[in-house]
């Protein structure tokens, strides 16, 4: 029997689930599983990838040199909604699909969004730490009930986060590129400016993707413009913050606090400065792995990848110009 395509699965998301493992191999896949240590070799992955026509990963960085290597690649599924990992330029030259699975995990990290929010705010860490070493020390934390809370993204994930926040009478303010005003003016939600949103938000949360624009957003400067006692949440990408400024506006008393569940460098030696600090909270990239949003992202992921070895295209590529090149080429 021929075979679909080969396939690299380092995501555990994908290569846990009986479903989607099941759905590859009727589909007529050959798949590897892999385990990824960090920080990534490179050289390791690259020689991984080299035979394979489709690759399942996490965080791992999918360079140029990776993709110039692995001759037969045809796809790159991302189990996530960030595609920053992946060199989009190389990939589009050599006409090899990326998808994603946006739109499935919104829920599970606007949940924890609130959850990083209300422990941060109430001291929760800090408390049952407290409890757990034998002390009975209380601790005073800060209301959410009617803060302003500014978001800045308002897709999938900051909408969700939005309705969550509505439900503690917040006031909300949005910063978009793109702003929806007919489901901001449904929900309640203020399109603002970024300057508004960090001078107004007692919370900002963070929910834009890693990209030449956004890279370094929350600065130093930034910083500075928040409100004295104000909240950084982010679940979004490290990318998006100067981790050392992020630091030291929490150590001097400027900010209340900061919980972050992604930093510049993922994994055990990520050399953060923001690991450590009294008042920040971080935590090990989790906010999508609800079990319900696992098994949503690992099926999508699955049915994306499988669509693209059948010569389809599925709606979550994000490259979808390749598909137009070649229309233009059978034309």
């Amino acid at each position: 029997m021929s075979t679909l395509g080969r396939v690299l699965i380092t995501a555990k998301s994908v290569s846990d689930s009986l479903a989607a493992m099941a759905y590859l191999r009727e589909a007529g896949c050959e798949l590897t599983v892999a385990t990824t240590v960090w920080p990534v070799d490179e050289a390791r992955l690259i020689d991984q990838s080299t035979k394979m026509e489709a690759l399942v990963f996490t965080m791992e960085p999918v360079s140029s040199r990776l993709i110039d290597a692995a001759v037969n690649l045809k796809v790159i599924a991302r189990p996530a909604a960030g595609f920053d990992t992946v060199d989009m330029a190389a990939a589009t030259r050599r006409h090899i699909a990326v998808t994603v699975a946006a739109g499935v995990n919104d829920q599970s990290v606007a949940d924890f969004t609130l959850g990083l929010m209300l422990t941060a705010a109430r001291g929760i860490c800090k408390a049952a730490a407290g409890v757990a070493q034998g002390g009975w020390d209380r601790v005073i934390g800060t209301e959410v009930w009617r803060k302003t809370l500014a978001i800045v993204g308002l897709g999938h994930i900051g909408k969700a986060v939005a309705q969550r926040a509505r439900g503690f009478d917040m006031r909300v303010l949005a910063v978009s590129r793109r702003p929806d005003a007919a489901y901001a003016a449904a929900h309640g939600i203020e399109i603002v400016s970024l300057d508004q949103a960090l001078q107004d938000g007692d919370f900002l949360s963070l929910h834009a993707p890693l990209n030449d624009g956004t890279a370094n957003l929350i600065d130093a400067a930034a910083l500075a413009k928040m409100k004295q006692g104000a909240y950084l949440i982010n679940t979004s990408r490290g990318g998006l913050v100067d981790e050392q400024a992020l630091a030291d506006a929490v150590a001097r008393g400027h900010l209340a606090g900061a919980a972050v569940d992604v930093l510049r460098k993922q994994g055990t030696q990520n050399g953060s400065p923001l690991i450590g600090v009294p008042g920040i909270i971080v935590t090990p990239h989790m906010a999508s792995l609800g079990r319900e949003a696992v098994e949503r992202v690992a099926l999508s992921t699955v049915h994306s990848l499988v669509a693209v070895l059948r010569g389809e295209r599925p709606a979550s590529v994000v490259n979808p110009e390749i598909y137009e090149a070649f229309a233009k080429i059978s034309s």
